[in-house]
């Protein structure tokens, strides 16, 4: 036996484990699914959705039923990967450059690459597109990736779909053939397959988030039950996604790799679709849905299994978090964090291994927070701005509304005025965490340019901030490839007919950069002219002006900078009815320096 010491919330426990275990390495398999949520499976009571694979991994491990993740996409994975509340790592939104891993901050995929694992990724990373946020440069030695949030994001491979895709290998867009989905699975089977070394296996699938696009065979059966169609394609790619890792776990018992694997089962927030009154919806009796601060819009399902280390069928209620996944893979599999900061997380490893909870397992708080805030929010209103906090029986939303989640799991009752103690302790100890949150939430993550061997760095509009130089609100929808159509073909988005944005960069080295400006990414094949006009970028205390032909398709600019932080906002002119000028949708930034590869 061996005594391990778990990291957690101001106290240490030790717990004996078998010297067997001390000694293994497992493989891992992570899988996160996007926008599936609590009540999104079969094994957690939906009495429509049909997902018999994901059911049998549930019976052959132990499942969490109070699991917390953040409300949205970039901010979960930020936490998965570093064991830490996202805010500590600056990751507060899934745009305007807040879905950026903070720079040096360490990585599970790091961890196990370190340990002599292989690592790699297939999905999603959303945690920063452009190198060095790449996961390539994080810890992951291979990645197949769809770019951004989703299919058809704009850091995706322009004119994507789910069928057929483009996807980026190994820094590269290639193409495949099939449907997204059971490409990223089949094609980690075989990277598995590949080499006996142990494996960390990152399975963070783009489904069932939309775009809504899965063939009609899966859907018919929710749409015959007479599902709204929208919800019958939204259960059709789960009902996928559960053959396909079907197909996967199939391929690890045929390779005699079950018991040599531990395989976690999550999501990244709540449903998508669930918690509305519609036929055959269901989120468990919580309320609300993704981008929530109540319970259906941060508690997801969860599978722990290993067989022959942890026991089959278990069901445990302990409050639990995506924080807590490293730390708990850290002991099972033996990876030195030495080099970490201190984790949010605790170890679950004692609570896996007996399949209940320990006597002497200890009460937490978990704070999340939705942090999709405007620019213009003071920041006085911030801590309590569509967030809530935990402990084991009760939730705080935004500071004032009280639930018992052990009588009233819905939260429809506010007891705050029946027990203000227990809502003050609560209050105190969320103002207490945002204090050692604030700064690092507050400081925006620069892109690198000129950064020794990077090369060139796209940069999409998805990553803008507010513009500084335009008055006009930052329009919805901005993210996604289909609005760029329509502005570019001159039709107005919700009353607006463009918009403006910059990002904030630093130069890593002094000299001349080349900027090039697109209505379409560099290298796509459907091509967009602009208008004539001109282009101009106010930077480094100079102004920078270039005619442009109503025939170009790229607009160039050469600025010298030294090295610091700028806020590279281009602004095209010619573009829009109103005379008011446009943002660079895409901008592509090479450094003109001698060591440029």
């Amino acid at each position: 036996m061996k005594l391990f010491k778990i990291p957690a919330l101001g106290f240490a426990l030790f717990f004996a484990i078998p010297a067997s275990l001390a000694a293994s390495r497992p493989n891992v398999l992570l899988v996160m699914t996007d926008d599936q949520g609590f009540g999104d499976a079969g094994f957690q009571g939906n009495p429509v959705l049909k997902t018999p694979h994901l059911d049998n991994l549930a019976r052959s491990g132990v499942r969490f039923t109070d699991f917390l993740a953040s409300p949205t996409c970039s901010p979960s994975r930020a936490s998965l990967m570093t064991g830490r509340h996202e805010f500590r790592s600056g990751v507060t939104h899934t745009i305007e450059g807040r879905n950026l891993l903070r720079l040096g901050v360490s990585t599970m995929a790091g961890a196990f690459s370190s340990a002599g694992y292989r690592t790699g990724i297939f999905g999603k990373w959303h945690l920063g597109d452009p190198r060095p946020f790449h996961p390539l440069d994080r810890g992951f030695q291979h990645a197949l990736l769809v770019g951004g949030g989703a299919t058809g994001q704009t850091p995706d491979f322009w004119g994507n779909t789910m069928f057929d895709p483009h996807l980026q290998e190994g820094g590269k867009w290639k193409p495949f053939q099939g449907y997204m989905t059971d490409i990223f699975v089949d094609e980690a089977l075989k990277w598995i397959r590949a080499e006996k070394q142990p494996w960390l296996c990152y399975l963070p699938l783009n489904a069932p988030h939309v775009p809504l696009q899965i063939a009609d065979e899966w859907v018919k059966p929710y749409r015959d039950a007479g599902l709204p169609e929208n919800l019958a394609k939204f259960y059709g790619m789960i009902t996928n996604l559960d053959s396909a890792l079907g197909r996967m776990l199939a391929g690890l018992t045929k390779d005699g790799l079950d018991r040599e694997t531990i395989v976690i089962f999550l999501s990244d927030n709540g449903t998508a679709l669930g918690g509305a009154p519609r036929p055959g919806d269901f989120n468990g009796g919580l309320r609300g849905t993704k981008g929530s601060a109540f319970q259906g819009g941060v508690r997801i399902p969860a599978v722990f299994s290993w067989p022959g280390h942890f026991p089959a069928n278990r069901t445990v209620a302990t409050l639990s978090s995506l924080c807590d996944v490293l730390p708990t893979l850290a002991q099972a599999c033996g990876l030195d964090l030495a080099g970490f900061p201190t984790p949010d997380g605790r170890s679950l490893l004692p609570i896996l291994l007996a399949g209940e909870q320990p006597p002497d397992w200890q009460d937490r708080i978990l704070p999340t927070h939705v942090a999709r805030w405007s620019s213009n929010t003071s920041v006085d209103k911030l801590p309590f701005l569509n967030a809530s906090v935990r402990n084991q029986r009760h939730s705080l939303v935004n500071g004032e509304k009280l639930y018992d989640l052990e009588s009233d799991p819905g939260q429809s009752h506010d007891i705050s005025k029946s027990h203000p103690e227990v809502r003050d302790n609560l209050r105190k100890a969320h103002l207490k965490w945002w204090e050692s949150v604030r700064d690092a939430a507050l400081t925006p993550q620069p892109f690198p340019i000129g950064l020794l061997g990077t090369g060139a760095v796209e940069l999409t509009c998805m990553d803008w901030q507010p513009s500084r130089a335009m008055p006009e609100p930052l329009p919805a929808g901005l993210w996604e490839q289909e609005h760029i159509r329509e502005w570019t073909a001159g039709r107005k988005i919700s009353g607006v007919d463009g918009a403006c944005g910059g990002w904030l960069v630093e130069a890593e080295t002094p000299g001349r950069y080349l900027i090039e400006m697109r209505q379409r990414p560099h290298g796509a094949q459907e091509l967009a002219s602009f208008a004539k006009g001109f282009a101009e970028l106010e930077i480094a205390g100079k102004k920078h002006r270039v005619e442009i032909s109503a025939d170009s398709n790229t607009v160039q600019l050469r600025v010298e900078l030294t090295p610091g932080l700028y806020f590279l906002e281009p602004l095209i002119y010619g573009q829009r009815a109103s005379g008011k000028p446009q943002g660079a949708y895409f901008c592509r930034i090479l450094p003109e320096l001698p060591h440029n590869p």
